[in-house]
């Protein structure tokens, strides 16, 4: 049986004096090492920059995006202002639309507007708690004439697209514009808006859409964080360090009494 002050034994190697005094020096470092990476966190809170953006004042839709390009998030849940006409044979209703927690129909119109000149753009016109209320919007919104109209709401995103499977290839499962302008039968082609305006208020037989102000935004600073995940490792690298510190020597002693063990044999 071995006891544990055998230097044969690892276990009597790290309760050596000399070990846990090298294993308290490995604690100290490891405790500087994680103080500087918390301060590299906090650091990283305070530079923590809040992106506010004043999305609730209405400004034209061209000063925060463009027809043809991508969305950018300066403009999503941004309160706009435009100016068109609808395209009445183009009004089509989506379904499972939740609105303030409530599930239903969208009826989406077609606008061609007039800045840019021509160009297209989606609109939610509101919500409508059943299928047939929404097809009945749908359908008074198909027989309005097709007049010039201010048009204010929020800039919202396009769903990804979605393509119906079965059923009516017009019941949309998504409000995509990909999609949608695959469905329009006019102004076909002319540059198009990649977002979805909600309208503010919804024609009669339709409910407001739900479109609240968007949450602020805070962006850390990454390149403090990387650092605190760096002091983390060389913490954790202390005690290796004092590991094999002490392993290697307990090795070194292993070899060195099996050579004197040989040496005893041959005499």
């Amino acid at each position: 049986m071995t006891s544990p002050a055998d230097p044969r034994s690892l276990r009597a190697a790290f309760l050596l004096p000399r070990s846990i005094g090298l294993l308290l020096l490995a604690l100290v470092i490891a405790g500087a090492f994680a103080a500087l990476g918390q301060w590299q966190i906090s650091r990283a809170i305070q530079q923590g920059t809040v992106v506010s953006r004043p999305t609730e004042r209405s400004v034209p839709l061209t000063s925060v995006a463009k027809p043809a390009t991508q969305q950018t998030d300066a403009s999503v849940g941004q309160r706009v202002i435009t100016r068109g006409r609808f395209v009445p044979s183009d009004t089509l209703i989506a379904a499972d639309r939740l609105n303030d927690g409530r599930r239903g129909w969208w009826v989406i119109g077609h606008a061609v507007l007039d800045d840019p000149n021509g160009s297209q753009l989606a609109v939610a016109l509101g919500w409508a708690p059943t299928e047939d209320a929404a097809r009945a919007a749908a359908a008074r919104a198909k027989a309005a004439p097709a007049t010039d109209l201010t048009m204010t709401g929020r800039y919202v995103d396009s769903d990804a697209a979605s393509p119906s499977t079965s059923g009516d290839p017009n019941a949309l499962s998504s409000v995509s514009t990909a999609r949608l302008v695959n469905l329009w039968t006019q102004d076909v082609g002319a540059p198009t808006f990649e977002g979805i305006l909600t309208l503010e208020s919804a024609p009669d037989g339709l409910t407001d859409i739900y479109s609240p102000k968007p949450g602020s935004q805070v962006e850390l600073n990454l390149l403090n964080i990387l650092y605190a995940v760096e002091w983390a490792i060389f913490a954790v690298a202390a005690f290796y360090v004092w590991y094999r510190l002490v392993r290697d020597r307990w090795e070194q002693e292993r070899a060195d009494a099996f050579e004197d063990e040989l040496v005893h044999d041959d005499v």
